[in-house]
């Protein structure tokens, strides 16, 4: 009765969990997680205000399209990106994503991934120099560029600018590829009879808290930066609490989301130091990711060459892989969150991309990899089946024993083992197997949801977004009525779409085949799971629910066979004879 107790105890706990975790990690809307974290931002930052200095004037908003016609500008019109870069601080501040649309209708235009300082949110990267140890300009923004030559920067016309630091005059000429990659070549010269020791420095600048955040623990949302071939990353919340710090050889960092990025890479030549930081700069909360380069002295006549990056675009790996083969930017993929089951992620998200594109339907695609997967894992799987169908097939014979052992445990474990040796049932045999799928599916897990493939990729009928949830849910009449199918209120978590409720029918189904616990209060506990994880996922992407659909399907096919080979009657076996009139075959004698 006491283990009952514990039992009972163990999986309320559990449940509690689960929904917990529903209601505060996956269930809220962007908006509201936004909210919450810009509020716990501005209180810290508020702290920070009153304990160290007089409170910044509130500076009006003004709208982005006014804030590019302001000041001098380079026009940017390449086949990844447009937009324009501001000559002061030499600020990559406004670029817009030629192929990827805001929204599913064309309508809302293309994704706007940088915007000036001043409006209501902004994010820019730069890349400056500035004399040792400069406190009023320490990272350049306000450096006067001057445009030598060229009017507007293209991948076949480049762009050349000037300006002078310190009695150093620097020529900084601007190419742009067809992606998302502007490099900097400076020539440095000091002309003066001084020598001058300068940083070169730049920074990838994040104003106000991004839209479309995801706020889930598996995607890195903020700083990254890649230092000695090593991987950094902290999220937007902690680095309002705490600055960080390193220091290597080479390296890059950024501002990073679901599948954006804006980074500042430095030469890759020389010793570097990353920091993010957090500050109020009129009003707003301003991130920072900012890299510095060795410091570089220039006796009098000298002259030296610098080549430096800028990147502002969409996380494709076929391109970021690209920079790291032909221009030896170490690590520039690790700006797609790999996670830490990178090995597996990344040859899995390779495929799925493959197969969606051979197939021309990532859902297809996703179908298509699962089934894969569950082929070259099927020896794996056969074992664990195989061991459950045996215990379902002694089932009759333990239960039997419970009930004549019932006060005497020892007694019962004893004349169970002896019952397991005779038919070969190994109880551990069922678990062990699964071990290494568990990692195998959570690597493909990852790889749906990080994969910027899937993004506004449609599969069939309703579902035209394989990284969105469903469009449609038993609150809208499944599409019939024009309400809110995942509305804000407590009502969102019944907000059951059709994959949801498919997910539920399947795992119900692969439960039948699996051998019930002898404990009958246990055994109703777990029937109810399939259906408590039918709500939890609901609101995932159904590129996700689609793939564990698909792999519950796989798996209840794959686990019957191997259950009927055994000769193991289930409650699915029994379903279809009610249904075809065949006799019991225990009625029948067979």
């Amino acid at each position: 009765m006491d283990d009952q107790r514990r039992f009972i105890l163990a999986m309320g706990l559990s449940v509690f969990v689960f929904m917990a975790y529903w209601f505060f990690f996956v269930m809220p809307t962007q908006q509201a997680a936004k909210a919450d974290a810009e509020s716990e931002m501005a209180r810290l930052s508020a702290e920070r205000a009153t304990s160290s200095a007089p409170a910044t004037p509130e500076v009006q908003i003004q709208a982005r399209e006014v804030l590019i016609a302001t000041g001098s500008r380079v026009e940017i019109d390449a086949p990844g990106i447009r937009g324009t870069l501001l000559t002061t601080g030499s600020r990559l501040d406004d670029v817009t994503l030629n192929a990827y649309d805001k929204t599913l209708d064309p309508e809302d235009g293309q994704v706007e991934l940088l915007s000036p300082a001043g409006g209501e949110r902004g994010a820019l990267v730069a890349d400056n120099w500035t004399l040792l140890g400069m406190v009023g300009d320490p990272l350049g923004l306000n450096t006067a560029w001057d445009v030598v030559s060229g009017a507007t920067l293209t991948p076949s016309s480049p762009v050349v600018m000037q300006t002078q630091v310190g009695g150093v005059d620097i020529t900084r000429t601007l190419t742009i590829d067809e992606h998302f990659l502007i490099t900097t070549s400076d020539q440095l010269t000091n002309n003066g009879a001084q020598p001058v020791t300068l940083n070169r420095r730049g920074v990838a600048r994040t104003i106000t808290m991004p839209e479309g955040l995801t706020n889930f623990f598996i995607i890195q949302e903020g700083p990254i930066s890649v230092l000695d071939d090593s991987y950094h990353d902290q999220t937007y919340k902690k680095t309002v609490k705490s600055d960080w710090s390193n220091v290597g050889d080479a390296g890059w960092t950024g501002m990073t989301d679901k599948y954006w990025l804006h980074a500042a890479i430095a030469p890759q030549d020389g010793r570097t130091t990353v920091n993010f930081s957090h500050s109020l700069i009129d009003g707003q909360d301003v991130w920072d990711a900012v890299y510095t380069a060795d410091a570089m002295t220039l006796t009098p006549g000298a002259t030296v060459q610098s080549t430096g990056y800028l990147y502002a675009g969409a996380k494709e790996r076929n391109v970021l892989e690209a920079y790291e083969e032909d221009l030896g930017i170490i690590g520039m993929s690790r700006a797609i969150d790999w996670g830490a089951m990178g090995l597996l992620v990344r040859p899995i998200m390779w495929a799925l991309s493959k197969l969606g594109q051979m197939l021309g339907n990532y859902g297809l695609g996703i179908l298509a990899l699962t089934f894969f997967i569950k082929l070259l894992m099927f020896p794996l799987f056969n074992k664990q089946y195989q061991s459950q169908a045996k215990m379902k097939k002694v089932m009759p014979q333990t239960k039997k024993m419970q009930e004549k052992y019932k006060g005497d445990r020892v007694k019962l474990q004893q004349e169970m083992m002896k019952l397991y040796k005779k038919e070969g049932v190994n109880p551990a045999a069922g678990c062990l197997p699964v071990i290494p799928t568990i990692f195998v599916f959570f690597a493909l897990y990852k790889a749906v949801f990080i994969d910027i493939d899937l993004r506004h990729e449609p599969f069939v009928a309703w579902i035209t977004d394989l990284s969105a949830a469903e469009p449609i849910s038993i609150l809208n009449g499944f599409g019939f009525l024009p309400n809110n199918p995942r509305p804000e209120s407590f009502l969102s978590f019944i907000a059951l779409g059709p994959l949801a409720i498919l997910y539920g029918i399947t795992m119900s189904l692969m439960y039948m085949l699996t051998p019930p616990t002898g404990d009958p209060t246990q055994a109703k506990i777990f029937k109810l799971m399939p259906w408590l994880f039918m709500f939890i996922l609901a609101s995932f992407p159904t590129g996700l629910l689609l793939y564990w659909c698909w792999n519950n399907v796989l798996s209840f096919l794959q686990q019957w066979y191997i259950t009927k080979k055994n000769d193991v009657d289930t409650p699915i076996d029994a379903f279809i004879r009610k249904i075809t009139g065949k006799p019991d075959p225990v009625e029948t004698g067979e």
